[in-house]
Parts: C-alpha cells; sequence; structure tokens
C-alpha cells in the first residue's frame, strides 16, 4: 500500500486564520480582502487537492469564495465544529448535538442544517460535525455521570440521523470529527463526547447499520496525541475513516493544532511516520489533511509547507511502501496444500527416479545470466543442521513449510533461480511434475539450478569448521543431474584458534572442487565468510578488512578461475569489498532479520558498490521474511538487482505478486 496517491488537503481556516493570527476565521469573521487573496494563492497551489471551508457571516463573500472554488476544480470539505465550538451568543447548551435536553438539541440540529446549505454553495463533498459535549463532563464519575453519558450518546445518534438524512438529499458525506475527550491535566481541551475513538466506532457502527453508508468519522494525530492513542487505534476506525489529519499536539494548549516548530510539540516525525505506516496497513485511500494553526508572528506560508513536507516525508517512506494489508499473513500450506506434500512421498516410493527425470528434460537456459545479473534463492540451510528463524528454532526444518515457500519464490516471482542441496532440488523437481500433470504451467524452464556440495560443517559441533562434500558429492554429479553450477562454503576465523586446521583442509578440498567444475565448463558460486565465535556458535565477522581478507584468499582456488563467482555479505564500506577482486560477486542475505525491507535496502546499497556486484544468493530473509509473501520480497530483489529499482520502487511494483497465484495449482 501506498499513500503517494491520496489527494493532500488544506484546513484553511486553520492555516490562514485572519491578519495578525487573530483566528477570526474559526468565528466566521475575517477581513475579506485577506481571505481572498490566500484563497487564491492555495487554490492555484497544485500540492493541495482538496480545501477545507467552514461558515462565513458575509453574503457576499460566500458567494464570492463559492465562484473560486468550484473554479478551481479542487474537492471542498466543509467544517460546522467553529461555529459549534464558539457558540456565539451561547444560545445552545455546550452538549450541542449530544444535549439530553430535548429542545436544545433540536437548536443544535438546526444550526447545523443551515450550515448544510453553506456548504452545499461550496460544492462540498464532506461536511464535519463536533458531537458537542459531553453533558456528563465535570461530574464525579459514578452511576448517574454514566446514565448521563449514555443520555447524550442517544441524543448524539439521534442528532445525527436526521443531519444524515439532510446530508444524503445534499448529497454529502456526513462526518464526526473525533475531538479530545478532555483531562485531567488540561483543563482548556473540550470535553467533547467524540471523543475516545472506541466511542466514535460504537457511533458509527451504530449509524452505517442503519443504513447511513455515508457517515463516517474525521480524525487526526494531533487530537490522538492529546488523548493518548498511537497508531494501532487506526486498525478500528478504518471501516468509517473518512478524513484523516497531519497534525501537532502541545497538552498545555489543547486541541488547537499548533505548528510543528510549537515548543513542547508532541507529534515528531517518528510518530508520524509510524502513523503513515499504519494508514497504509489499513488500505486508507481518503484525504490527508494538513492542520495547522500559526500563532503569534509565524507565517501561514512557512506553517503550511512544514507540515506539508512532513505529511510527505512521513507517507513515502519505506517503511510505508512496506506495509501489509491489514490482516495479510502468507501461508504456505494454503499454496503447496497438504494434499500435494503427501504425493511428493508418494512419487518417492513409486517412481523414485522421477525427480531426476524430471530434471533431466527441463530447459536449461543457453546463458547463465543473460543481462549478467542473478538472483538465486539460497535453500541449503537444514543439511547443516540451520533450521532457526528468529527465535523460532526450527522454522526450516518444517518441510511442508519449507518447500512451500521455496516453491511460491520460484513459481510466482522472477527470480533466476535456486541453490539448494539434493533433497530440496528433487522435491522441486516432483513439484514442477504435478504442477504439469495437473495441467499448469511448469516453472523450472529457463530457471538455473545451484547445487550446494559441501554442507558437514553441522551447527553447533567441534568439527563445525570441517566442510566436505556432503550433498553433491561432486561436480561430475551436479553435470549429471542437469544443474547450471556448484556452491561451496569456506568459513575461517581471521584471529585463528585451535580448529583452524578444519579450516585449512576445508579450503583444499573447496580448492578441489573448483578445480573439477572449471573442467566441467560448471560455474562454481564460493561463499568464503570471515567468522567469529561466540559462546551460541559462529556468527559472520562483516569487519570489512576481514571480508576482503577473506576475497582474496577465495579468489586464488583452483588452476583456472573463469567459472568462479563469489558470494559476499554485504558490509560498512562495501565498495572496498567489491575493488578486492574482478570475480562477479552475488550478495548474500544473513539470518532473517524479520525486516525484509531493511535487506532490500543492502541489496540496493550492494548494488551501487562496484560494476562486478551481480546480483544476489539469499535465503532466509526471502523464504522467513515475517507475515509477508516471500514472492514479493523475491521479487523486489530481483527488480532491484535487474531494473536497479530504489528499494521504495521495488517493493511498490512487486506488491503485484503478494497474494497472486493463490494456488499453485
Amino acid at each position: 500500500m501506498t499513500l503517494a496517491s491520496n489527494p493532500r488537503s488544506l484546513v484553511f481556516y486553520m492555516a490562514y486564520p485572519g491578519p495578525g493570527n487573530l483566528d477570526g476565521a474559526s468565528r466566521s469573521l475575517i477581513d475579506g480582502a485577506y481571505l481572498l487573496r490566500a484563497l487564491d494563492q492555495v487554490l492555484a497551489d497544485k500540492s493541495f487537492g482538496a480545501i477545507e471551508l467552514t461558515s462565513l457571516k458575509s453574503k457576499t463573500l460566500q458567494k464570492e469564495v463559492a465562484k473560486r472554488v468550484k473554479a478551481s476544480g479542487k474537492k471542498v470539505a466543509f467544517h460546522c465544529e467553529p461555529v459549534q465550538w464558539t457558540n456565539e451568543e451561547n444560545l445552545i447548551d455546550p452538549a450541542d448535538l449530544s444535549c439530553p435536553n430535548e429542545v436544545q438539541r433540536r437548536r443544535a440540529v438546526e444550526r447545523v442544517q443551515r450550515l448544510l446549505d453553506e456548504a452545499a454553495l461550496y460544492g462540498a463533498e464532506q461536511v464535519f460535525v463536533a458531537s458537542g459535549r459531553n453533558p456528563a463532563s465535570g461530574m464525579a464519575y459514578d452511576q448517574n455521570s454514566a446514565a448521563v453519558q449514555e443520555q447524550g450518546l442517544l441524543a448524539l445518534s439521534q442528532s445525527l440521523r436526521a443531519l444524515c438524512a439532510d446530508a444524503k438529499k445534499r448529497k454529502l458525506k456526513l462526518g464526526v470529527s473525533v475531538c479530545d475527550a478532555g483531562s485531567p491535566d488540561a483543563g482548556v481541551w473540550r470535553h467533547a463526547l467524540i471523543g475516545p475513538t472506541s466511542r466514535a466506532v460504537a457511533l458509527a457502527e451504530t449509524l452505517r447499520s442503519d443504513g447511513f453508508d455515508h457517515f463516517g468519522l474525521g480524525v487526526g494525530i494531533g487530537r490522538l496525541t492529546l488523548a493518548g492513542e498511537g497508531p494501532e487505534c487506526l486498525a478500528g476506525l478504518a471501516p468509517y475513516l473518512q478524513w484523516f489529519y497531519f497534525s501537532n499536539a502541545v497538552p498545555s494548549r489543547g486541541d488547537v493544532g499548533p505548528s510543528f516548530g510549537a515548543a513542547d510539540g508532541k507529534v515528531t516525525p517518528a510518530l508520524l511516520g509510524q502513523f503513515a505506516r499504519a494508514l497504509a496497513e489499513i488500505g486508507y485511500a481518503g484525504p490527508l489533511g494538513v492542520a495547522v494553526r500559526p500563532t503569534g508572528s509565524e507565517v501561514s506560508e512557512t506553517v503550511v509547507q512544514v507540515a506539508l513536507s512532513l505529511l510527505n516525508e512521513a507517507t513515502n517512506s519505506l517503511d510505508v511502501a512496506y506495509a501489509l494489508p491489514l490482516g495479510f499473513s502468507f501461508r504456505s500450506r494454503d499454496f503447496l496444500t497438504e494434499e500435494l506434500f503427501a504425493e511428493i512421498t508418494e512419487l518417492r516410493v513409486q517412481k523414485p527416479n522421477l525427480a531426476k527425470e524430471e530434471l533431466l528434460k527441463r530447459k536449461k537456459r543457453d546463458t547463465l545470466a543473460p543481462d549478467g545479473k542473478l538472483v538465486i534463492l539460497a535453500a541449503d540451510h537444514p543439511a547443516r543442521s540451520v533450521t532457526r528463524v528468529g527465535s523460532h528454532p526450527s522454522a526450516m526444518g518444517h518441510r511442508l513449510d519449507y518447500l512451500g515457500r521455496i516453491v511460491r519464490c520460484l513459481a510466482a516471482s522472477n527470480i533466476d533461480g535456486l541453490m539448494a542441496t539434493s533433497d530440496l532440488i528433487d522435491e522441486v523437481a516432483l513439484v514442477n511434475h504435478l504442477v504439469k500433470k495437473r495441467g499448469g504451467k511448469g516453472f523450472l524452464d529457463d530457471k538455473v539450478l545451484i547445487g550446494s556440495m559441501n554442507r558437514t560443517g553441522l551447527a553447533g559441533t567441534e568439527h563445525e569448521m570441517m566442510d566436505r562434500t556432503s550433498s553433491y558429492m561432486t561436480g561430475k554429479r551436479i553435470k549429471e543431474m542437469n544443474l547450471d553450477g556448484a556452491k561451496l562454503l569456506w568459513r575461517w576465523v581471521p584471529t585463528g584458534e585451535r580448529n583452524d586446521r578444519y579450516a585449512l583442509e576445508t579450503l583444499e578440498r573447496v580448492a578441489k572442487a573448483v578445480e573439477e567444475c572449471a573442467e566441467l565448463g560448471l560455474p562454481a558460486f564460493v561463499e568464503p565468510l570471515p567468522v567469529t565465535k561466540t559462546e551460541s556458535g559462529y556468527r559472520t565477522d562483516h569487519a570489512t578488512d576481514n571480508i576482503i581478507k577473506a576475497v582474496g584468499i577465495a579468489s586464488a582456488l583452483g588452476y583456472y578461475t573463469g567459472y568462479v563467482w563469489l558470494k559476499i555479505p554485504y558490509c560498512e564500506d562495501f565498495a572496498r569489498v567489491a575493488k578486492a577482486s574482478t570475480f562477479p560477486i552475488l550478495l548474500l542475505g544473513g539470518e532473517s532479520t524479520g525486516r525484509p525491507s531493511g535487506t532490500i535496502e543492502d541489496f540496493v546499497r550492494g548494488m551501487g558498490a562496484g560494476p562486478n556486484i551481480r546480483g544476489a544468493l539469499v535465503g532466509r530473509n526471502v523464504l522467513f521474511c515475517g507475515e509477508d509473501d516471500p514472492a514479493c520480497i523475491a521479487e523486489s530483489i530481483n527488480l532491484v538487482v535487474h531494473e536497479r529499482a530504489s528499494a521504495i520502487d521495488a517493493i511498490n511494483q512487486a506488491r503485484r505478486v503478494r497474494g497472486s497465484m493463490k494456488e499453485l495449482i
């Protein structure tokens, strides 16, 4: 979900309150020349697709504003709240639409009905009203105050039903603004009945169930912050949210929409980003409003531009681009079913040669990397006793889930291929057979398949650094299985330790395998990793100098290096690593972080480090990417590598993959 296409709106009467920033606009009294000059400026600003107005007492000024607004083509929202809260002459009880007194309540409804006529004059599509003051405000909390509040809610529902009917006749949407509900720490607050978002949602549910589909809510960050509510509340508001505002909050000043430069402001850029991501997650497609009010010597244009830039920065962030649709969660068994999984075992029993036959007849590429780049999915971890993903100790040990995620990436994204051990490559081949058997299109033709060779360095064992071939024992076997290349791992502790003889033995075996691959014309993908020993086992050493040393050692393996590719972890100052070799280099992804957007950013940076950075060989950060569809992350990385897309562009383009091709067969 992206918020780039959401129209931006400006609460005009707040941004341009009147000469000297004395807020005549909210009292419906404003100098005509000032208003029209500011109005023309905003209407000419292409940054805003909508403008938000309030009532004007001058009929002449109303007509002139209506003419200019309609000529601009901008959408219009109209706010009744300033008139309601100002409550000029105190003719209506402050509870307003929520007043239990029937006479006062009807007066409040009639006042808003008159304002609907003005809204229609401006060509408004949306009208907002305030609920009014909680009639139980100021009372000690007890059964009596609870009863009074309930009476207020019933009165408000009755008022809104009448106003919804009138708004519908005028083809207007009607919304209630969620205002501050009051706090013992700030006596200047309005103590609105609506109010807490839970109360707003309950009200909206009631009116929607009565058939008022054009009713909804207007919510702002500043007001939510004053009420102590965070981004998590938007999930409940989602079905009813008509308009959302980027606004600041200063507790001591109450609900006035101060500028983002105000002292003691509580809404930070980080908080704006959190709300933007929450909006993206709920799929909010409505307007994003700038609601700021200059005071003192502040300049309206500056206050507005600062707020707009903060809004755009928050909504154009990588976190927003990557936000998952509300409730989305990838389940591999929905893609590769239990039935299909059981059939794989049956084929193993009944047709033991089938996987090999399927591999032998698949169509191979004429050229390994037609554009000189590769994105390969890595899936050889379980064979080395590595099954942990995050806090789950055996996530990669669940073969149905693991295989389903692998096949998902191969079938639903455009990545180049797979690097895996023999068991997984055979299983992928059997799934490919079953897909074709059921009339589907196979997914292995023109894919690159790389056999992982040395897997005896079992994690956690005393001999972990002794990595002998155990999956595909020789390059000859890889050639016989019609695969496209071999992958080899060599790990080394730069500081040295008592078992560094294992690293030396492994290095020699890797060198022999590289020579054999060269003789067979097979690409060898060599992964030289400097590691450090910790209490929990060996961890990749990301020190730039040590990675450079490892690259130098791996580059000199074997009698001929023309078929060698390197697989290297991304690290700081990666441009220095790139210059350590002329070999084509693939970036590895490392352990799953649960935040694949960060991995994508690393690949963007890595791809720009040098001309020999030629792609990615990545596994866990794609296959186990939180709740997301692994094919979506695979496609994002594919776009970064092959099209040099930015992280945001790649994520936005790859979104089409998420949830597509829901079933394999």
